[in-house]
């Protein structure tokens, strides 16, 4: 059973970078849904094991959590966020059927095998990062994987801020969630979310810039219902 979780107003998110973040918050655990990535070394055999070690002690570093770990989560049928440790395990990918991968990274954008369709948006986590105007070609592009079969992994460094947002944009707009029921929703299947405070502030405009599209949309519907058949000759 589902704890009820606390109106989106009330819910705290992060308003620094990475570096900045104290870890002596207390957050609840990931949804057993989750799936934890092992570092086991007979796991890894498609990549240099020591390069993944590096890559998954940066990935659990500073986190804001106390018990996070490097998984993914699936926040709808065939949408996966993730950290960057997991979003680049050739196991995960595989045994995921991954075939589109979105990275919403400033630097260092993982390559991955050319059979697999991927797009780098070059974001960092701060308040001042102009996520909003990315949105629209992300959404479009994660549909467009989706509505043809395709498996999409979205991730960022840590699975909490960048690639949640891009999550929770999605289900605004392809759902047509508030940005409450979005951010329940991505947090209901990845309890460690935290988008900072600048994130939050462009999903609200962005739910603004949906709502006023739907409003148009529906004025020039009723326009097109009034016209007589003689009008439209």
């Amino acid at each position: 059973m589902t704890t009820p979780l606390s109106p989106l107003s009330q819910v705290k998110v992060r308003d620094a970078q990475p570096e900045s973040i104290t870890t002596n918050m207390r957050k609840p655990s990931p949804p057993q849904a989750d799936a934890l990535v092992s570092m086991i070394r007979s796991l890894t055999v498609d990549d240099d094991y020591f390069e993944r070690r590096a890559l998954r002690s940066i990935c659990i570093q500073k986190t804001p959590v106390d018990d996070y770990h490097p998984q993914y989560s699936e926040i709808i049928p065939g949408l996966f966020v993730a950290d960057m440790y997991t979003a680049t395990s050739a196991a995960v990918i595989r045994d995921l059927g991954i075939t589109h991968v979105v990275s919403v990274l400033k630097h260092d954008c993982p390559r991955y095998s050319q059979d697999l369709k991927h797009i780098c948006i070059p974001i960092d986590d701060s308040r001042s990062a102009g996520l909003l105007g990315h949105l629209d070609a992300i959404t479009e592009w994660i549909q467009h994987a989706l509505e043809r079969g395709g498996q999409v992994m979205v991730h960022c460094v840590w699975g909490m801020s960048r690639s949640a947002s891009v999550a929770i944009a999605f289900l605004m707009a392809t759902r047509r969630m508030s940005l409450d029921d979005a951010f329940r929703h991505v947090v209901s299947r990845r309890k460690f979310v935290r988008p900072n405070s600048g994130f939050m502030y462009q999903l609200k405009v962005y739910e603004h810039i949906l709502r006023a599209r739907q409003e148009k949309l529906k004025r020039v519907q009723k326009v097109f219902e009034s016209m007589t058949i003689q009008e439209w000759k």
